[in-house]
């Protein structure tokens, strides 16, 4: 659903509950967004007692919490569970194989072309995780850039999951 700035609620939600707390910057970066549109999501979320101000940005409410919950439920529900588990299965090796990556460019290059066709069928699932493709593809040359989106795509595909 669209929200302020033309920003998907859910995305915005989950964004800023994975960051922790998000400035207008940062949230135009990982929604892909224009730093005017971040500011009025970000603004409306505050307005609507979803979120407040904090020293490091704006982060959720306890309210914001509750309507992040109803609404990964709700996108969970439209997830085909059985057929998203075996894209699950075959993302969890390759995330096995990450964690034991020891920062080599070739290797980090060998697993991202891998792991290419899984987050493709992530996408398919579940439409709102397209862009950490190219956030990936963006971070590939800092690994530390590249972890922490790998990470949080993590914590998305096994809640999507149910996980």
């Amino acid at each position: 659903m669209a929200f302020a700035g033309n920003v998907d609620e859910l995305a915005l939600l989950q964004t800023v509950r994975l960051k922790g707390a998000v400035t207008a910057p940062v949230l135009a970066e990982q929604l892909g967004v224009g730093e005017g549109s971040a500011v009025a999501a970000l603004e409306a979320l505050v307005a609507a007692g979803r979120a407040s101000e904090t020293g490091d940005g704006v982060a959720l409410t306890d309210a914001g919490l509750a309507e992040l919950t109803d609404q990964l439920d709700a996108e969970r529900v439209s997830i085909d569970e059985f057929l998203f588990a075996e894209v699950v299965e075959r993302f969890e090796p390759l995330d096995a194989e990450f964690a034991d990556f020891g920062g080599d460019a070739a290797t980090l290059a060998d697993l991202d072309r891998r792991a290419e066709d899984v987050f493709d069928d992530v996408s398919a699932y579940v439409p709102r995780l397209a862009r950490y493709q190219e956030l990936l593809a963006t971070a590939r040359a800092d690994a530390d850039a590249y972890a922490s989106v790998w990470a949080e795509l993590r914590q998305e595909i096994l809640g999507a999951a149910g996980r």
